[in-house]
């Protein structure tokens, strides 16, 4: 809808810029009309070159986007060792060179799935400079993000709880300083929230650590598609992990 709206208003700009007389001379007279034409004909080109192009990564994306849901499921199911490149292969109905078109290897996917999740949670307590909310109110998205993070990649969430020792030194590096980060940012948020007089707690750190284990540990007893509902058990864990900071309102 988006590029049939552009493409009218661009006819409609084209049209309104061309005087109507030079619509009752001979093409052949028209003043600058071989450059109009010209230069439609370029930005058309250029149009369709970009849409050739998004398509293709759109495309490329959604074919990505199937190898890790398939992957994902099957390590989850098999661990790392128990899952191979051909059983992947096997679950998608597609040869082994299709997926190494995509991926380098089974470490590759193994990393990328652990990866998204890991940013997806661990980003939660990561807030704008400019956010002048109360901290209180900064903390209680960010429990909430973390949930809802959680409870989404859930499977692959797991892999960096249940699998460590499985990544390569570059991939447990990244992992280790964007487990920090979070850390840093919650204690700061924690504190500030503290210094406003909304929480209860003596430890910051040890506060910290407590949240992470709930969460941490979830893989040893959620079970997606149970009697609670994703956004209904994302809500219960955030009053939970209130109480758990000393939140003095829920």
């Amino acid at each position: 809808m988006l590029v049939s709206w552009l493409s009218i208003s661009y006819s409609k700009h084209i049209y309104n810029n061309i005087p109507v007389g030079r619509f009752l001379l001979p093409i052949g007279i028209f003043y600058g009309f071989d450059k109009d034409v010209h230069d439609m004909k370029k930005n058309l080109e250029q149009s369709s070159q970009q849409r050739k192009t998004v398509n293709a990564k759109d495309v490329r994306d959604r074919k990505r986007e199937q190898i890790l849901h398939a992957a994902e499921n099957l390590f989850f199911r098999h661990g790392y060792a128990g899952t191979t490149i051909a059983g992947i292969a096997t679950r998608l109905g597609v040869t082994k060179p299709y997926l190494y078109y995509y991926f380098q290897s089974k470490d590759d996917i193994f990393e990328t799935l652990c990866w998204e999740a890991s940013v997806a949670c661990l980003t939660s307590m990561h807030f704008d400079a400019g956010d002048a909310r109360p901290a209180a109110d900064k903390l209680r998205e960010g429990l909430h993000r973390l949930a809802s993070a959680n409870i989404i990649h859930f499977k692959s969430g797991t892999f960096a709880y249940r699998e460590p020792n499985v990544f390569r030194p570059a991939m447990s590096k990244k992992l280790r300083a964007l487990a920090r980060t979070f850390y840093d940012e919650f204690c700061v948020l924690l504190e500030q929230a503290r210094n406003e007089g909304a929480l209860d707690y003596d430890n910051t750190k040890l506060t910290a650590l407590a949240v992470g284990s709930v969460i941490g540990f979830m893989y040893t007893w959620y079970k997606p598609g149970g009697p609670i509902a994703p956004t209904a058990m994302a809500e219960q864990l955030t009053t939970i992990l209130l109480k758990t900071v000393g939140a003095q309102k829920l």
